[in-house]
């Protein structure tokens, strides 16, 4: 299994400090099984595939119409995930029950208030958590393969080797 989480993308606008890459949004729903009974499939073909675009620093002079390949680490993608439905769901589900256990007599309302203010403070909690993450999360480019804009080859486009860290 691979370190990486790569996608595909190609470079839309670009200038010394930094780069716009588009990616088409990529589902597996055509090869599944459960596509036709899936909410995500259904969502999906709904709402269409919007390109995401991201603006990435062009260490690598990377220049418009130069195809990428752009990556995560799994483990940060994973642990991103989990933290962001794991804490805002702990919020939710700890903050009516410690409040009903300290206060007994509370009606079905203030527990109902308490479940949304628990869920906002592990919204709040994930940003931060994410935000002192760093560039832990950001995509990484993993290889380039430039435009042909010009039968001669770009000099420095090569060679791009993926981080170790």
């Amino acid at each position: 299994m691979s370190d990486w989480i790569e996608e595909q993308g190609v470079v839309v606008n670009a200038d010394d400090a930094w780069a716009t890459v588009r990616m088409q949004r990529q589902s597996t729903c055509g090869s599944c099984s459960a596509r036709s009974g899936c909410g995500n499939g259904v969502l999906s073909e709904v709402l269409g595939r919007r390109a995401l675009e991201l603006r990435l620093a062009n260490v690598h002079g990377l220049r418009p119409g130069d195809r990428v390949t752009l990556g995560i680490r799994d483990r940060a993608l994973v642990s991103g995930a989990l933290a962001m439905y794991m804490l805002p769901l702990f919020g939710l589900i700890a903050a009516p029950t410690l409040l009903g256990a300290l206060f007994a007599g509370l009606s079905e309302g203030w527990l109902i208030l308490a479940g949304a203010a628990g869920f906002g403070l592990g919204l709040m909690v994930v940003r931060r958590w994410l935000r002192a993450q760093g560039q832990r999360f950001d995509p990484v480019l993993l290889g380039c393969e430039p435009a042909r804009l010009s039968p001669a080859p770009m000099a420095g486009a090569g060679g791009l080797s993926r981080p170790d860290s």
